[in-house]
């Protein structure tokens, strides 16, 4: 296919909206954004998981249909962010023993890997998993191919989620026709757009403050720490001022006009707020919704952040903060005050250069972060030729789509993993087989050797008791 046919579509499922965005990459690493469509999804998505899957299904057509439209051409298969409330990590070791000192293989590795895969729970999937650090006896490294060693164990990071989540979005997208390349975890994705090198290097907590949930992820050396989506965001603060008998829409324009994560000493600031239908609500009385609020989602981050066993001297990189909640008044006060760190940043854009002659202003506020991050960790072409001329990807309608890049590298963890297992059962037969054997042999050989003891024995008596009766014939002789 020709090259300017090749374009990457990435959808974000939000709690507030869903984001659809085409966009090919540059050369110079900018990103050409293509099409672009958006859905509100507070019907039918919540706190990040699909509660609605009619709505979904119906929100994931007419995305599709925009999209192409603007491109006159067809969609073939797409990247789909995942994260939602109850997305976590956790951590686990797999360890091997050996005889004697063998050097460590990458087989090795890759099989000790496959087991970490296969340890999640019935109830739960393992999403992706990230080595963190490598043990042969005393030493410690991250990349232990080449080592010799008479043990090795690997300590790794799975990001785990409740298994219905993938099978939730798979069967909205299969019922909608559309086929899915692969499902990256958004926060991740995210956080590799934002954050620079030296930040993950030295140190440093993420914080995406989205409408109904906050991600919080811990980096240290390079490496995700710690992981968690926390079912709180914006919308809550926005429920709050709803209980004063507000409109959503009047209190999120509240919200940002006079919120204030902690409350400001000028008085001028307290007078009564004056609401579109002509009642005024005293200040302190909102404000004291908006700031309770606040700081019960900043004390969450902060709950994440001790469970990641890092805390503010070794995280030297600081907060690194993005969403649309994070927009309110003062919340790097918050922040300070309650997490005890001084330096904090602010992200609304990715670093990602983007290209939108068709779009002007696109993602100015930031509300397209996510999904073209996920468009720049796409590798997979989507495209499925023009619009109304056969679809070269296109699959039989009475066939399952093809499996996502996700499931097949599961499919495949899990086939080695069992490869892995017969290997070890062989092993361990061949081990108990050679043991009888050995047993076997040793068993005849003290039975030749007490057969042996008997025959000698017989022939020194037999010599002996013709010695004798000679003796007395002789006697008698005589």
């Amino acid at each position: 296919m020709a090259t300017e046919d090749n374009f990457i579509v990435a959808i974000e499922l939000g709690s507030s909206k869903v984001t659809g965005v085409a966009g090919r990459k540059q050369p110079d690493g900018a990103i050409q954004v293509l099409a672009f469509a958006q859905e509100p999804s507070t019907t039918f998505i919540r706190k990040g998981r699909i509660n609605n899957v009619s709505k979904m299904t119906q929100c994931i057509i007419s995305m599709r249909e925009k999209l192409e439209q603007k491109m006159q051409k067809s969609i073939s298969r797409v990247y789909v962010g995942i994260g939602g409330m109850g997305m976590h990590t956790v951590a686990n070791t797999v360890a091997r023993h050996f005889d004697s000192k063998v050097e460590i293989t990458q087989e090795m590795v890759d099989a000790i890997s496959d087991e970490n895969r296969t340890s999640a729970s019935a109830d739960r999937d393992i999403l992706e998993s990230v080595p963190q650090e490598y043990h042969l006896g005393a030493q410690t490294t991250i990349d232990p191919v080449g080592i010799l060693a008479d043990s090795i164990e690997g300590h790794y990071l799975n990001i785990v989620a409740n298994s219905s989540v993938r099978e939730e979005i798979r069967n909205c997208f299969r019922t909608a026709g559309v086929t899915i390349a692969d499902l990256p975890i958004t926060v991740q994705a995210l956080a590799d757009s934002m954050l620079t090198e030296p930040e993950k290097r030295s140190g440093c907590v993420f914080v995406d403050m989205g409408a109904e949930t906050t991600s919080v992820a811990v980096y240290k050396n390079n490496l995700l720490r710690h992981l968690a989506v926390i079912p709180l965001g914006g919308a809550n603060i926005n429920r709050d001022i709803m209980s004063l008998q507000i409109e959503d829409d009047e209190a999120e324009e509240l919200k940002l006009k006079y919120g204030s994560a902690v409350q400001e000493s000028d008085t001028d600031a307290h007078k009564p707020i004056a609401l579109r239908d002509g009642r005024t609500i005293p200040y302190d009385e909102f404000m004291g919704l908006v700031e309770a609020r606040v700081e019960e989602i900043v004390l969450n981050v902060k709950n994440q952040i001790s469970l990641s066993n890092y805390d503010v001297s070794q995280l030297i990189g600081g907060l690194i903060v993005t969403g649309g909640a994070a927009n309110i008044r003062n919340i790097d006060k918050a922040f300070t005050r309650d997490t005890k760190f001084e330096k904090i940043r602010f992200v609304r854009s990715i670093r990602i250069p983007l290209r939108t002659p068709d779009y002007p202003g696109l993602n100015n506020d930031g509300d397209c972060n996510a999904a073209i991050a996920l468009i720049d960790k796409g590798e997979i072409n989507c495209c499925g030729g023009t619009l109304g001329q056969p679809d070269l990807f296109d699959e039989p309608k009475d066939t399952e789509p093809e499996p996502s890049a996700e499931e097949l590298a599961a499919a495949e963890a899990k086939k080695k993993a069992e490869e892995a297992e017969a290997q070890r059962k062989a092993e361990e037969e061949a081990r108990i087989k050679a043991e009888i054997e050995e047993r076997e042999r040793e068993r005849k050989e003290r039975e030749e050797a007490k057969k042996k003891r008997r025959n000698k024995w017989k022939n020194s008596w037999k010599r002996m008791s013709n010695f004798f009766g000679n003796l007395v014939k002789e006697d008698s002789d005589a």
